[in-house]
């Protein structure tokens, strides 16, 4: 059905083709926006209108005001060695088609697990990811194959489900702190091919597809953790060691002054080395063998938030903040007799202060290295 009125164009330029016929685009675009993220992919599929109404940025603000936003929570995963022991040996999610290191996705507002379609065949083990927008980037972690740190950046957007190849890092590390800060993702520490730690930092523009390359902290740092903290605008390279002292963690951090292009040091912020750290609201918080911490600074130190995570064996901990400071989203193993190997996900209430324990289908309760959110 034609109509001469504007609206989401296709065809010729003075026509319109309604999104749903006989009813208003405005109500269109409000019923597609209540699609759940999982069809997205099939919704783009039907016609050009509909894959342009998808597209357009008003389509992320029409599913807020329809309360349809979900909070899916990535995972590079190790695959999990008793699942095919679990399940069947067909399907999509199969555990016989679990990669040995590859791209889950929890949806934290459905419950549902889903292995993440079109994601590169091989992904570098041990690889981080970070999110800005709704973009995913997976970088660095070693070949497999060689075991040896590489460069390379892999970036979907999780409003599409495309993936493509993004430039690669300055400079190939392992075990290095990342986050997202300021819209942009950072990237310091870590270690070279020779196991020297670094001191090296670089930040990705996801929609420049570009690196700046920064000033060097001023230490090493490897197996470090990064953040975004205060306004979100601040990168945070939290403890880490040096070459010389392998697993002697530091118990400071230094921070990213972007106007200032410097590094800034920030004393006694480190954690027990077994912690988890996520910034929540703006505060940096660890999850670690007694409580749920929050960093109240040089002065007040470390005040408890929370209880620990119920059933969590210590020093496997890695946590994700979702829905904008709303909930933090913990992986690790489980602990006792009963966890046999598997890993689970814990949800933190952060308004209630309650845990809620998630146990994974088994293709999907493997050891969880690297999380990122995106709200879609």
């Amino acid at each position: 059905m034609r109509s001469p009125r504007g609206g989401v164009g296709v065809g010729r330029a003075q026509e319109h083709v309604e999104l749903i016929p006989g009813i208003p685009d405005d109500v269109a675009v409000d019923c597609l926006a209540r699609v759940p993220h999982a069809s997205h992919r099939a919704l783009r599929r039907v016609c050009r209108g509909w894959r342009s109404a998808a597209a357009a940025p008003s389509f992320a603000s029409a599913r807020a005001a329809a309360g349809a936003n979900e909070d899916l929570v990535y995972l590079l995963q190790f695959g999990n060695p008793s699942a095919a022991d679990d399940g069947p040996k067909d399907g999509g999610d199969a555990p016989a088609n679990t990669p040995a290191y590859g791209v889950a996705v929890y949806n934290v507002t459905t419950g549902e697990w889903r292995r993440e379609r079109g994601a590169p065949p091989v992904v570098p083990v041990f690889a981080q990811c970070a999110a800005v927008g709704t973009r995913v980037a997976v970088l660095g972690g070693w070949d497999p194959r060689t075991f040896e740190p590489v460069a390379d950046v892999h970036v979907l957007d999780a409003a599409t489900g495309e993936w493509r190849r993004g430039a690669p890092m300055r400079s190939a590390r392992s075990f290095f702190a990342c986050a997202e800060a300021g819209g942009k993702i950072y990237v310091a520490g870590g270690h070279d091919k020779h196991k020297n730690a670094l001191k090296t930092a670089e930040a990705y523009d996801a929609g420049a597809d570009a690196w700046d390359p920064l000033p060097d902290m001023s230490e090493e740092r490897d197996e470090c953790d990064g953040m975004a903290t205060v306004a979100g605008d601040r990168f945070l390279a939290v403890s880490g060691y040096r070459t010389a002292r392998q697993g002697g963690f530091e118990r400071d951090a230094e921070w990213f002054d972007p106007a200032a292009r410097a590094w800034r040091r920030l004393e006694r912020v480190r954690a027990p080395p077994s912690a988890a750290h996520v910034v929540v609201r703006g505060r940096v918080w660890c999850i670690e063998g007694n409580a749920v911490m929050e960093w109240m600074g040089t002065r007040r130190g470390w005040r408890e938030v929370g209880p620990y995570p119920p059933g969590l064996k210590a020093g496997t901990a890695r946590a994700v903040c979702v829905g904008g400071g709303e909930k933090v989203v913990v992986t690790g193993a489980l602990d006792g007799e009963g966890g046999g190997g598997r890993h689970a996900l814990w949800v933190f209430d952060v308004k209630t202060k309650n845990w809620t324990v998630v146990r994974p289908p088994p293709e999907f309760a493997g050891f969880v290295f690297s999380v990122a959110s995106v709200r879609i």
